[in-house]
């Protein structure tokens, strides 16, 4: 009887070493997975803030363009007024000479 016992016991030893051993690979495994899933995290952060910052340098250089753009276009605009204002005042000019 008291051999029964014992290898009940040893066998119930065995058997907690062995889950243990099945737990203990458990753990590592999914620390592993969640070592490797935060790496990927990690690499796809990287890339989305570089195309982010590409995106940017692109929209900073198309409102440069813009602003240039638009400073021609109101120079011409105001040289287009001079020029206007200029030959009123040229007719004027003439038809004060006619009188």
């Amino acid at each position: 009887m008291e051999e029964e016992r014992q290898e009940h016991v040893a066998k119930m030893k065995k058997m907690e070493q062995e889950m243990e051993q099945v737990f203990e690979m458990k753990v590592k495994e999914k620390l592993q997975k969640l070592r490797d899933s935060e790496a990927e995290l990690q690499r796809r952060h990287e890339q989305m803030k570089k195309t982010l910052e590409a995106q940017h340098r692109e929209l900073e250089e198309k409102r440069r363009q813009h602003e240039e753009e638009k400073s021609g276009w109101e120079m011409q605009q105001r040289i287009l007024e001079q020029q206007k204002l200029d030959s009123r005042t040229l007719e004027k000019n003439k038809k004060k000479k006619i009188f």
